[in-house]
């Protein structure tokens, strides 16, 4: 079952790979299948080896459905997700370098730039736990009521929403803000934010606007 699931993740397996957003076997991808069911990618198995059947299908509580592979050690975080936000239905985890710099200096991704407002005001670090934890999870599950893509504290990257399509898009502008975030600083010369005003209209114009629309 889920057959359609399951090779989607595939799919998006190879395109973080390809991205450079992961290397080896890092970094994890979920899917909602069901109200209280995900399919997840498997612990330790390189993406470009990963093949459909292989897609673990798990419970929220982190069970084993369907399967024949261990589930990523990360499951606690993604289950922790899906319980919290149901509207949530994809969850994108990534070790992408410069958001990675970001959860080493443990300093967030303000908006610098229009793209990155329609995510948020700013990317927040949620606090360091160790990787699998359900500390972990609690402590980005926090920070994702305020911003659906969160870094995590000497880790990665993590970004959820209502697609993987989504999910994905959200890492690569992520990414791309820290990569220009972090260039910005090693000028030493001031950074200059939106202001607050002009941010609010931004993000109402783009709301409406941006897009295509029927």
């Amino acid at each position: 079952m889920y057959e359609r699931d399951r090779e989607l993740i595939v799919q998006f397996g190879l395109r973080i790979l390809r991205s450079n957003h992961v290397s080896g076997t890092s970094g994890n991808i979920s899917l909602r299948v069901s109200q209280d069911m995900i399919a997840i990618t498997p612990s330790g198995v390189p993406y470009d080896e990963l093949s459909a059947k292989d897609i673990p299908i798990i419970d929220l509580e982190g069970h084993l459905v369907e399967g024949n592979l261990k589930p990523s050690v990360e499951h606690q975080l993604h289950c922790l997700i899906y319980k919290t936000f149901q509207d949530i239905h994809a969850v994108i985890h990534t070790h992408s370098i410069y958001s990675t710099v970001l959860s080493i200096l443990h300093k967030p991704l303000p908006a610098i730039n229009e793209t990155l407002l329609m995510i948020g005001e700013s990317i927040p670090v949620s606090e360091y736990a160790n990787a699998g934890s359900s500390q972990l999870a609690d402590y980005v599950v926090s920070c994702m009521k305020k911003s659906k893509a969160v870094i995590m504290a000497n880790h990665g990257l993590v970004c959820a929403a209502k697609t993987l399509q989504e999910a994905f898009d959200m890492c690569e502008t992520v990414e791309r803000g820290a990569q220009v975030y972090v260039t910005a600083l090693s000028t030493g010369l001031p950074i200059h934010l939106i202001d607050e005003k002009c941010a609010k209209e931004a993000i109402e114009f783009l709301s409406n606007n941006y897009g295509q629309r029927r």
